[in-house]
């Protein structure tokens, strides 16, 4: 954003990093008045989450006299509030920066990026939602929000009953018999459950969202692999995300604390990335991250909470009014 005359100038640019810090001193202030205590945690770890779908910045601890340690840039606070979480700290949040690699740079993506996480101890994502709600409030929203489940957005913008098609042959002919994709039943038939899930989320259900009020998507499928606990008797997760304007924002999970459950996820997570190599063939592949296997267990258990991961530069896109997060940031990435 700075150091572009074509942008307006000096003097506006300038005006948004004021109105950007602002919004930083609202969140905080509001934060604290609920009892969320403020924590700074490290940016780098030995041992991240594993999670197969992202791609991480690494770098290497040198030591005049110790071994070579490789590192990796997190791409949110997660590991290490709920370390904090497991110690006994009560509800905490952090604004830090957090880093994603193999990413499309554009008007909604930056390879660095500012991220808001709080956690609210003894809470289910119900709680975290009306706590959002009111975040929102406090910092100028005058929109209601819309609140619908997943199942409700497909059964409005594909006509496909979510629940009647959890498994990939079903889903697949669901597909098919409305015309929602281009590709050929074998193409779709090679295709996991999960990636028809996101395929046809993203194509047909994100797109038609309401884009004049905050809309809060609850309960995703429990098959998509998270550390969302799963909702007792249903094929639900008890997770929400938050889209403002269209964009998704936020995304939030009642956590999952059973030890077993937890170090299975890390598990299969780690099993992938195992077999997914580097995003780019040219590139010699590297080992994954190794995993840590005492994350979050005994004595070290999570305590029943719910999380909330906000990117703070499309909040801010949002309510300063910009098409896109090189406005609200100092230096984008790409110019």
């Amino acid at each position: 954003m700075l150091f572009d005359a074509t942008l307006g100038g000096y003097n506006r640019e300038m005006e948004e990093l004021r109105r950007r810090a602002r919004l930083l001193r609202e969140i905080r202030r509001f934060l604290d008045n609920r009892g969320y205590l403020e924590v700074e945690t490290p940016q780098v770890c030995a041992t991240p989450i594993p999670e197969a779908h992202l791609h991480l910045f690494s770098t290497t601890f040198l030591h005049p006299r110790e071994a070579q340690q490789q590192l990796y840039l997190l791409p949110s606070p997660e590991y290490y509030l709920k370390k904090l979480l497991a110690a006994g700290s009560g509800s905490i949040y952090e604004i830090t920066h957090s880093f994603r690699n193999a990413e499309s740079v554009g008007p909604h993506h930056n390879p660095e990026f500012t991220m808001l996480e709080y956690y609210t101890v003894d809470a289910h994502s119900g709680d975290s939602l009306e706590v959002t709600r009111d975040l929102l409030s406090a910092l100028g929203e005058t929109a209601e929000p819309l609140v619908m489940t997943m199942a409700q957005c497909w059964q409005r913008w594909t006509g496909i009953d979510l629940e009647n098609v959890l498994e990939a042959p079903a889903l697949v002919e669901a597909i098919i018999a409305r015309g929602l994709s281009a590709s050929s039943r074998h193409e779709l038939a090679r295709c996991s459950w999960e990636d028809l899930f996101q395929r046809t989320f993203l194509s047909h259900v994100e797109p038609n969202l309401p884009r004049d009020r905050p809309v809060f998507v609850t309960h995703y499928p429990a098959a998509i692999a998270t550390l969302a606990r799963g909702v007792p008797g249903t094929p639900w997760a008890d997770r929400w995300e938050l889209y403002l304007d269209g964009v998704e924002v936020a995304n939030c999970y009642g956590e999952e604390t059973d030890p077993q459950v937890i170090l299975r996820f890390m598990e299969e997570q780690h099993g992938l990335l195992q077999r997914r190599g580097d995003p780019e063939p040219p590139s010699p592949p590297s080992p994954p991250p190794p995993m840590d296997p005492l994350f979050l267990q005994p004595p070290n258990v999570l305590p029943r909470c719910s999380g909330v991961a906000l990117g703070v530069d499309r909040l801010c896109m949002h309510f300063l009014g910009e098409q896109t997060i090189n406005r609200v940031i100092s230096f984008p990435f790409f110019r």
